[in-house]
């Protein structure tokens, strides 16, 4: 079985910026044949992300997601993701000057995170074990 996490955004290139040049990581669009709606897909190992513009979302499914736009984004979500070497998204980060929520260095379990907010509000823990 494999999960897939479907997540609306205002602007799929803005989105696909942020993931791509800030945090290091590379989103693929998905094929398009007329009849696919646009979106961005980001492979984290046996995962899918998948990033659908908001209006898109809202013109599929009324019933269940209108409005969709009017509330904040992942509201008690967070997305964590592993990273090899953090101080290369630091680095990013800061020059982008994109503003980090909360850092933690935990030397017992060895482990460093990087808390910040994509450019939809979606929270995004970024952490690296120094093992």
């Amino acid at each position: 079985m494999q999960l897939s996490l479907t997540l609306g955004v205002a602007d799929l290139q803005q989105t696909e910026d942020f993931y791509r040049e800030i945090l290091q990581l590379n989103p693929q669009h998905s094929p398009e044949d007329g009849k696919t709606p646009a979106m961005l897909l980001l492979r984290c190992g046996e995962t899918c992300i998948v990033f659908r513009p908001l209006i898109d979302l809202e013109a599929q499914h009324p019933a269940v997601l209108q409005n969709l736009s009017r509330h904040s984004l992942g509201v008690g979500m967070q997305l964590e993701l592993s990273c090899s070497d953090l101080t290369v998204v630091q680095n990013c980060l800061e020059r982008y000057q994109w503003p980090v929520v909360y850092e933690l260095e935990d030397d017992e379990h060895q482990r460093s995170e990087l808390w910040l907010h994509d450019p939809d509000g979606y929270l995004i823990v970024l952490n690296e074990e120094s093992i």
